[in-house]
């Protein structure tokens, strides 16, 4: 799994650059994407916005997927494996306070760099095609902080790794909301298929916490992933027991 997220990042690294490119060379097409026409070179732009909605909409699909990590598709009942790992309800009840703790404050560090984002807009400061920019540079932070380093999981959440991160569906809202301030087919059908799949992901967090938590979900611990996406990027613990009960019981397994 690894390898297919470190070859994803490299496409949307080269979909950037390709994005800047047309930008600097051809920025009439950059314009014209926003107008609703289709035709001729503009169909690039257009392949992209299909990548995109293609993307999102594989996420919303209730089926175990070779290109997808479990980080974004535990929120499917039908893909929850119960744990018999023994919690208390307090425990539960800690578990959705700290990682709701840690959304909230996701949440408001994103809203405020879009706030800033639209002052610059709206200033005149920057214009669309530095809007979509934006939007693709995120595009590819997104996969940044899923293969190589991620500061929201740090700073803001404590969780273990992307397989187990609270506000993992997310990542497609928060690539296209710098799209949110553009009036057009192509920016706000991203946006609202993004918020269609959060809104989606929070429906079921607040009614079914325990898929999202590694003790109640098999699928989510150690000894149980099939993605190992945490070789680069190891996992983060705040407990050093947690980390060294985790690597035992994935050696015992192999």
């Amino acid at each position: 799994m690894i390898n297919k997220y470190v070859v994803k990042l490299i496409c949307r690294i080269l979909i950037f650059i390709s994005c800047v490119f047309i930008y600097v060379f051809i920025p009439e097409i950059m314009t014209l994407i926003f107008t609703g026409k289709l035709y001729g070179k503009l169909m690039y732009l257009y392949i992209i916005w299909a990548i995109f909605m293609t993307g999102m909409i594989l996420q919303l699909v209730p089926k175990r997927q070779k290109s997808l990590t479990m980080g974004c598709l535990k929120h499917h009942k039908l893909l929850y494996e119960p744990s018999d790992q023994p919690y208390t309800e307090e425990e539960k009840i800690e578990f959705v306070k700290q990682s709701n703790k840690g959304a909230l404050t996701v949440l408001i560090s994103w809203l405020t760099l879009t706030t800033v984002i639209g002052i610059l807009y709206f200033s005149g400061i920057i214009y669309k095609d530095i809007l979509l920019l934006i939007s693709l540079f995120f595009y590819v932070c997104d996969l940044i902080c899923v293969v190589i380093w991620c500061p929201f999981q740090y700073f803001m959440m404590k969780n273990k790794c992307c397989v187990n991160c609270r506000i993992f569906n997310w990542g497609y809202a928060m690539v296209f909301t710098p799209l949110i301030f553009i009036p057009s087919f192509f920016s706000w059908s991203l946006v609202i298929m993004s918020l269609i799949i959060v809104v989606k992901w929070e429906i079921t967090w607040k009614k079914s916490p325990e898929l999202f938590w590694h003790r109640t979900n098999s699928s989510l611990q150690c000894r149980n992933c099939k993605d190992k996406i945490c070789k680069i990027k190891h996992p983060y613990f705040k407990d050093p027991l947690m980390y060294e009960r985790c690597h035992i019981s994935k050696s015992n397994k192999q």
